[in-house]
């Protein structure tokens, strides 16, 4: 395990690894927690490689605002997105990327020389809607369509001998780094994202175009890590990167042992209970680490593996803040009764989980 003091001093590691040689393609994968410092890597990454990087984090998700009276995604005009979607006239493209993740009729109208796009659904007949409120996550589909229609352009770009070009403006990319866009998605358009993601980055004949993925999603990380794990043709770096104080502390990935990545988890959850910042996304850590378990064990549902007298309360909960489809208006804190209802069935979790462990261990 390598220790760390900054994210500028792990930048620097991780971009030293991409350009020693070699001549296979070079994918980086990094499992975090919120809060460790992952778009904070990013964008020292970033700043360490002279523009030469396709970048989707926060701030790029931030160049989009929804405007929540007039129903209005809008950007600004001058952006260098709006110059590249109208010069390679790449609409069509982010229409179909988007309807192949939402798998709906939802249809977004540019209005590109004022930096807005609304959203219909196209029925074909005169119950067509027009001008619709759509869900965070569908929100978050769009934004992450026009980054991938971007990445497209330039994987085909760079596929392609210079002079052939459509577009010189990637002539000198030579690095990707996706952080987390996987914000309000439900799991089944996370998977088609993943794959159609893997498959772009397949396509890539570019050898000097480096991916690095990070993610504190554990659906997202486990789909690319058992791909790539058997991808011959590619130096695969995957890591779990972790924070004790201020110390940043890496550790690679080399096997995929079934409780490897949840014993993170479950220490993640220990230090949400004792430091008393229980929050919201700790019940989807939580219900990972349930399924897990029942994996492992044989049950049939993860929870069967909720031993507490108030399984079916606790169930409840945890299905209702593990899935996402809470107003972005609501409350955002959890009530002490919620987190004592967590630290309770948690600690009685863990009491059976390691006890069964152990006993399951002795008898193979």
């Amino acid at each position: 395990m390598d220790e760390f003091e900054s994210i500028e001093d792990l930048a620097k590691i991780i971009k030293n690894d991409f350009d020693s040689d070699s001549n296979k393609k070079k994918i980086t994968l990094l499992y975090a927690f919120n809060s460790v410092g992952k778009t904070r890597l990013s964008t020292a990454f970033s700043d360490l490689t002279e523009n030469k990087v396709l970048c989707y984090n926060a701030f790029f998700e931030d160049m989009f605002s929804w405007d929540n009276e007039d129903y209005i995604l809008t950007l600004e005009p001058n952006s260098w997105i709006v110059d590249l979607i109208n010069e390679q006239g790449l609409e069509n493209n982010i229409i179909d990327n988007f309807s192949k993740i939402i798998n709906a009729k939802i249809q977004p109208d540019f209005n590109l020389r004022q930096g807005k796009v609304t959203f219909k659904i196209a029925k074909g007949d005169d119950n067509s809607q027009s001008n619709i409120k759509i869900s965070k996550g569908e929100e978050s589909a769009f934004i992450w369509s026009i980054f991938y229609t971007i990445l497209e352009t330039v994987v085909e770009a760079l596929n392609t001998e210079k002079d052939g070009r459509t577009t010189q403006v990637f002539n000198d990319y030579e690095y990707v780094i996706i952080d987390d866009p996987v914000s309000s998605i439900d799991d089944t358009k996370l998977i088609s994202m993943v794959i159609d993601l893997i498959q772009m980055i397949d396509i890539s004949q570019n050898k000097n175009l480096k991916f690095l993925i990070t993610t504190h999603h554990a659906l997202f990380y486990n789909v690319f890590f058992n791909t790539f794990k058997q991808k011959r043709d590619y130096k695969s770096k995957f890591h779990v990167l972790t924070k004790n104080d201020t110390v940043l502390k890496l550790s690679e990935q080399r096997s995929d042992s079934p409780f490897g990545y949840h014993f993170v988890v479950k220490n993640e959850l220990q230090k949400a209970i004792e430091t008393n910042a229980i929050e919201k996304y700790h019940f989807n850590l939580f219900r990972s680490l349930l399924e897990k378990t029942a994996n492992f064990l044989g049950y049939n549902e993860w929870y069967d593996c909720i031993l507490a007298d108030n399984k079916h309360k606790f169930a409840r909960l945890i299905n209702h803040y593990s899935h996402g489809k809470l107003s972005e208006l609501e409350y955002k804190d959890l009530s002490n009764e919620d987190k004592d209802l967590f630290k309770e069935v948690f600690n009685d979790f863990i009491e059976e989980f390691k006890w069964k462990v152990e006993k399951q261990n002795a008898n193979q």
